[in-house]
């Protein structure tokens, strides 16, 4: 009887151990979370192009969804697991949201390069970014509209398309601060990038390495002229003076190359070259020049120089408008613009105003709806001066020598002669019409007195 109870209890011990191995540890394994990606309100980008999951829904139209297109998908629910079962996947192996899955497609976005997201003051930058099809290759000549949030909302701001290897880029003509997104459809579009424009300075090499992909191919290494340092490009040249450097590219490199180069009669660059001016026009200035350029105008391309920091800005407005003629007397684009048509509005004092307006200098050049009124506003103004100088406004006696009755501005001085751009004349510099904008060539002693605009 003992044996057999010794025995009987020995069997309920080992089942009661058995069944303990069976039932769950206490130690709950639980599925980790996938990662979750770095919020798409960003303000730096890598140096290649990122690829940035896509939401469910999102329309153009639509207010913003809640969730940003790089928001991980939300993780599912934990599940119990065995100590018979394989450990659970680490967080290290949990599925990127910046891998490609095999439903979506990709939309990224970078300032510039994406090596240097500081934008500072008189310098452009550009939105790029790369579409990819579902499969991961180039989204090909595919539009891309890119947005930006204001006050009032957000704002359509460009459209392009693609390359044909993906690739977009878009410069705004006016920059602007803000927070920018590229939208492709409904379901892709990139995350957002915030662009802060900001004071402080930049070297050649860091605008060298933020600028890389409009540079082209470097033409020798770093050069040294006057006061600042300059290095070539295939496409451009980059221009150092002070704490600052400048891009100049397309017309106002070939300008600054017919003029002696980043060493010659232009001087340094003061700033990128601006766009978004009066008729699409755009402008580069330059420490003792400038150039205009201006599809609209009767020479699209022009320059000057003159010692003045910024006088050269006007007189290369002006040269753009040399051969313009009124359509009918008194009905010229000035007198339009200063809404004065009548048969006593002479225009001449209007083209000068004109000059300043469409540099995007308001008030450096006196507004006035009269010849007359002009005048006296100019000689309460106090810059008067009898010494001509490129870039100064000439007053000119054009029924006598001593009284004032025409202007115009001061192109070029050599010895006892001015040549000065003029309006409301025709081309001999006379009262014969159709009149238009002409250089003439006029003796100091026609001048009663210059005046030097507000640069």
């Amino acid at each position: 009887m003992v044996r057999v109870a010794r025995r009987g209890s020995t069997a309920v011990a080992l089942a009661l151990v058995l069944s303990l191995i069976a039932l769950p540890s206490h130690a709950e394994s639980v599925e980790p979370e996938p990662e979750v990606a770095p919020s798409a309100e960003v303000t730096s980008e890598p140096a290649e192009p990122e690829e940035v999951a896509e939401p469910e829904t999102a329309s153009p139209e639509a207010p913003e969804p809640a969730v940003e297109p790089s928001a991980a998908a939300p993780a599912a629910p934990a599940r119990r697991t065995t100590a018979s079962r394989a450990p659970a996947a680490t967080a290290a192996s949990a599925p990127s949201v910046n891998t490609p899955a095999k439903s979506g497609r990709w939309v990224s976005i970078r300032i510039n390069s994406g090596a240097d997201t500081r934008v500072l003051t008189r310098e452009n930058f550009w939105l790029r970014g790369r579409v990819l099809t579902t499969s991961g290759k180039p989204h090909a000549r595919t539009k891309v509209r890119i947005y930006r949030d204001t006050k009032n909302g957000r704002v359509k701001v460009a459209t392009v398309r693609t390359s044909a290897k993906g690739w977009y880029s878009w410069m705004p003509k006016v920059p602007k601060s803000g927070k920018y997104r590229a939208i492709v459809s409904r379901h892709r579009y990139s995350p957002k990038i915030t662009v802060k424009r900001t004071y402080g300075k930049r070297s050649l090499a860091s605008r060298e390495k933020a600028m890389s992909f409009l540079l082209g191919s470097p033409k020798g290494g770093v050069k040294r002229a006057r006061n600042y340092v300059y290095r070539e490009y295939t496409k451009a040249t980059l221009v150092q003076y002070g704490g600052r450097t400048s891009v100049v590219r397309t017309h106002a490199l070939k300008q600054m190359r017919a003029r002696g180069g980043a060493g010659g009669s232009l001087g340094a660059p003061t700033g990128d070259l601006r766009c978004g001016l009066p008729e699409g026009a755009c402008l580069q200035q330059f420490r003792t020049g400038a150039v205009y350029v201006n599809k609209k105008a009767k020479k699209t391309v022009t320059s000057a120089v003159s010692p003045k920091l910024g006088a050269a800005d006007l007189v290369a407005v002006a040269r753009s408008q040399v051969g313009y003629r009124e359509p009918k007397p008194r009905k010229s684009k000035y007198n339009r613009w200063i809404k004065r048509t009548g048969a006593y509005d002479p225009w001449c004092g209007f083209f000068v105003s004109w000059l300043a307006y469409a540099a995007d200098k308001p008030g450096s050049v006196i507004k006035a709806k009269s010849f007359g009124s002009l005048l006296k506003a100019e000689r309460k103004r106090g810059r008067t001066s009898q010494t001509p100088r490129v870039g100064r406004l000439a007053y000119i006696g054009y029924f006598s020598k001593g009284t004032a009755s025409h202007v115009g501005i001061v192109a070029k001085h050599q010895g006892d002669y001015v040549w000065t751009v003029e309006g409301n004349v025709s081309s001999g510099g006379g009262m014969a019409h159709p009149r238009g904008v002409h250089i003439v060539k006029r003796h100091t002693s026609n001048v009663v007195f210059y005046a030097d605009p507000k640069y």
